[in-house]
């Protein structure tokens, strides 16, 4: 029996403008694509949606290129729809799998550079378009042009990939010489990475035979019946079911029936590439057993490109391409843009005489006409962008003012801010997933902005999966370029910023900054603003700020403080800074208050909620030790003095559940997303060993254990009673402790093995508390205050009402759910409100929570689909940015930062 896995790839490149002040032609590429939607891509997508309804084994794989997407978005939005229709639709039956590639089509997989960074950036890219559009995270992936050597393959496996498409060029098949058949799938040696080569021969057998009235899909399929290989991987380009062809289109009508056809032969199955990786037996060979050369392409055989971009005349220009591209990626924003739509291998491959393989293909698209005006425009946009390059390298000081982003915690942070992104995450709360946040907006908008993190190397090492010595050789060989650890052996193996001896950390924090780090960063800007955020980011950092003239935004995430002795920051050069210092007394020690400091340096502070900088200014919680006088005190000097704003935290698109890649399913607000949560809740319940039922009401904690914020002893008295009395619900808490005290922990296990199945206590982490998100219907907590919140957030997000008490950036943010159904004029609220800080509240807004999720589940899908589309709406990112903009602007004397 043979596997027969079809390949279906769309792209389309944005073609450079023949104009010598205009980089995209936009009106060719607007008429280009839209001719090609209309002819080719709707109706091609719309027959396959049509196949695999009508022949559930009837299977194949999109590769579709972040060109190509970006493209339809702009041109042709009903494309990404019908695609994603298509990718959902086929889904359940695992019909569909989509591939990842490089965002560009292009071939930066072959640059000199050993570590193939922007090959890895492009990927990335690609990755994350196809999570956004369709929620999907490949696990399968196809080089352009399936071009596979050692070095690639051998990245690719790194990056975590299960399977391979690649070509073997006709010449290179040889079995004597035991190098790979293009009929067979092989699992390289010491690897999990499956590698299936392309039958080219059937595949252009099979790109003619569509194109051929006279052609028989029932004699193509007895062919591939009879034909000996055991996996046999067929591409198809979909542009040949266009125009190219006429207007009767015969390759539809072949499409059509080839799936009935296959039906007939027993000896041939459609699968996917996933599919196909995870047989056994003699389908999939493995290296060791029958080993095979290196050479898998005409590329390592010739040592160099020249292969696939044709004569050394064009081999140049894209030499020049690759010898720009440190400092396309120092320069970031619009030029590393532009320098990458020009590493697309179209422009290339339009100036080979032959055209490459899909000549047809380039010849028709092609808007230029003849070999000699591409060539010209080419070279003319790559001296445009090397002159751009070099004058942005010339004035970048004079005409830039940095934003300087200074936390000792981060979320996920964005691929612009260069290579070291991907390995500095770790979720941290509220203020990690603004600060990532932040980071993601102003890179996208082309802003300048530096991140000053702690180097917490053992949370990231564990994080990215990496051992010690690949971390060191990472930290050796990667340019940082905007993101700036400051390392120390005090707190390299903390997993948190707040743990162990905070005031050590905080020293070791705010002295690195002063003495080195801001002094760097300002030499090379015109100016920058600081951007401090919490008590840690504060002290001694903004003092200096203040001092050397430097605007400062103090966001204010919480009221802690920290009174750090004087004595800890011997290396400060103090002279000049005790007017800027609030000087307390603290067991003993002449000691700066961190938090207190930073909002009287500041130029402008921001809390993350208006109701509760209100309660701050207006005296709340003075029965409590929740917010130190002297907090209060700068806070209330502010605020009179006008310069106290409150702009809510927004969670970063990264973590939406349309593209979360830790989820079972990713869904949406369009989606039938109750059955995805139902699959997401099964999943956290066999991992967390909850009872298996889909059918059970899931109440959800992702707070941490906090007994003077968060209300953990509440939790306690109340979590077995409620799960007791209502034999339908489930309960999870996933949340570290406070410190490194274990009582509430402790208590919690014990908890959770009282209720025999029906409550887990997990301790953090970022995988587990996003499916614990996706899995629930009700997100929890009671907090005694709360400046801002984010559980409620991401709740709705993820399709969850939202239950705590009325306080803080709760009252700000939970609306009580009321329905038309029950009275009221309409539909509103997003979930339970209680106010009395005691078990007896919390049960009080429990139980109307599960009132509600005991209702019929059409009223309930209806209403969490009106919670999810309203926060998507309320919480946008774009807002929070566009509001933290307009102070940085302000800071900036009124000026643009870009």
């Amino acid at each position: 029996m043979s596997l027969i896995a079809f390949y279906f790839q769309m792209h389309q490149p944005f073609w450079l403008h023949p104009d010598k002040d205009k980089f995209f032609w936009e009106e060719k590429n607007l008429t280009l694509f839209q001719k090609a939607a209309a002819e080719c891509y709707l109706p091609a997508i719309q027959l396959l949606s049509e196949l695999i309804a009508e022949h559930r084994n009837f299977k194949f794989s999109l590769g579709m290129s972040g060109t190509f997407l970006e493209l339809a978005k702009l041109y042709s939005p009903d494309v990404i729809k019908a695609l994603h229709e298509l990718i959902t639709s086929g889904r359940a039956g695992e019909q569909v799998e989509c591939l990842d590639e490089s965002y560009y089509h292009s071939l930066t997989s072959l640059f000199a550079d050993p570590q193939k960074r922007e090959f890895r950036d492009q990927v990335s890219l690609h990755r994350d378009k196809l999570r956004s559009f369709f929620g999907v995270a490949p696990v399968s992936f196809r080089n352009t042009d399936l071009i596979c050597n050692e070095h690639i393959r051998s990245m690719v496996a790194d990056m975590g990939y299960q399977t391979m498409l690649c070509d073997i060029p006709l010449n290179k098949y040889d079995c004597k010489r035991c190098l790979p058949s293009p009929d067979e799938a092989f699992q390289a040696q010491g690897r999990r990475l499956v590698i299936i080569p392309r039958n080219r021969g059937l595949s252009a057998e099979l790109a003619k035979r569509s194109i051929m009235r006279s052609s028989s899909p029932r004699d193509f399929a007895s062919h591939l019946a009879h034909f000996p290989g055991k996996v046999l991987l067929l591409s198809y380009d979909l542009e040949l079911m266009g125009n190219p062809f006429g207007k009767a289109k015969p390759a539809f009508n072949f499409w059509r029936a080839l799936p009935a056809a296959l039906n007939d032969f027993i000896e041939i199955t459609a699968a996917t590439p996933a599919e196909i990786a995870r047989t056994s037996g003699d389908t999939v060979y493995h290296e060791e057993d029958k080993p095979i050369i290196s050479v898998l392409s005409d590329v390592e055989a010739e040592g160099n490109s020249l292969a696939w971009l044709g004569s050394g005349a064009i081999n140049e220009l894209y030499q020049n391409i690759e010898n720009m591209e440190g400092e396309a990626r120092r320069t970031g924003g619009e030029l590393l843009d532009h320098w990458r739509y020009l590493t697309t291998s179209d422009h290339y491959y339009l100036l080979r005489e032959d055209g490459g393989e899909n000549n047809y293909l380039h010849k028709y698209f092609n808007p230029y006409g003849s070999i000699t005006q591409p060539a010209h425009i080419l070279t003319r946009k790559i001296d445009y962008l090397e002159m751009a390059l070099k004058r942005f390298s010339v004035l970048r000081k004079k005409e830039k003012t940095a934003v300087v982003m200074i936390s000792p915690e981060t979320g996920l942070l964005p691929a612009g801010m260069g290579d070291l992104a991907k390995y500095i995450f770790g979720k941290t709360g509220g203020q990690g997933e603004v600060v990532s946040a932040l980071c993601e907006g102003l890179t996208e908008r082309g802003i300048d902005v530096h991140l000053i993190t702690l180097n917490l190397k053992s949370r990231f090492r564990k994080e990215a999966n990496l051992t010690e010595q690949q971390w060191r050789e990472l930290r050796d060989t990667i340019d940082p370029q905007n993101i700036h650890l400051v390392s120390s052996s005090l707190f390299a193996d903390k997993l948190s910023a707040y743990s162990g001896d905070a005031l050590i950390t905080a020293a070791e924090f705010q002295k690195e900054i002063v003495n080195n780090i801001i002094r760097n960063i300002r030499a090379r800007h015109e100016g920058v603003i600081i951007h401090s955020h919490d008590w840690m980011a504060g002290g001694v950092i903004t003092a200096y700020a203040k001092a050397r003239g430097f605007p400062v935004l103090h966001t204010v995430h919480n009221v802690f403080t920290a009174d750090l002795p004087l004595d800890y920051l011997t290396g400060v050069d103090r002279q000049g800074l005790n007017d800027y210092l609030y000087l307390t007394k603290a067991n003993g020690n002449d000691c700066l208050d961190c938090q207190a400091t930073a909002i009287k340096n500041a130029s402008i502070i921001n809390f993350v909620g208006r109701s509760f900088l209100r309660e701050v200014v207006d005296d709340y919680f003075l029965d409590r030790k929740i917010v130190p006088a002297s907090v209060r005190q700068e806070v209330k000097a502010k605020f009179y003095a006008g310069a106290a704003w409150s702009i809510i935290n927004a969670p970063s698109t990264l973590i939406f559940p349309e593209r979360c890649a830790h989820l079972t399913k990713n869904y949406g607000p369009d989606d039938d997303f109750l059955a995805a949560k139902r699959d997401n809740l099964l999943a956290f319940q066999q991992r967390t060993g909850l009872w298996a039922n889909p059918d059970a009401i899931f109440f959800y904690w992702p707070s941490r254990l906090d007994p003077i914020q968060k209300g953990v002893e509440i939790l306690q008295q109340v979590a077995l009673p409620f799960v007791l009395a209502h034999p339908e619900v489930q309960m999870a808490i996933v949340a570290d402790g406070v410190g490194d005290s274990p009582f509430h922990r402790n208590a919690l296990v014990e908890i959770a093995l009282a209720s025999q199945g029906r409550i887990t206590y997990q301790p953090f982490s970022e995988e587990l508390s996003l499916l614990g998100y996706a899995a629930a219907h009700d997100v929890f907590g009671a907090s005694l205050y709360e400046p801002c919140g984010q559980i409620d957030q991401l709740g709705n997000i993820y399709g969850a009402t939202a239950t705590n008490r009325d306080t803080g950036g709760y009252h700000d943010k939970i609306r009580e759910l009321k329905l038309k159904i029950d009275g009221a004029p309409q539909d509103v609220g997003n979930g339970f409100l209680f106010r009395d800080y005691d078990a007896g509240g919390l049960l009080y807004a429990l139980e109307k929570s599960l009132s509600f999720h005991q209702r019929p589940p059409e009223l309930r899908e209806a209403q969490m689909r009106r919670i999810m589309k309203e926060a998507r709406e309320e919480y946008d990112l774009g807002k929070m940015i566009a509001a933290y903009i307009r102070i940085y602007e302000k800071l900036n004397n009124g000026k643009p930062l870009i």
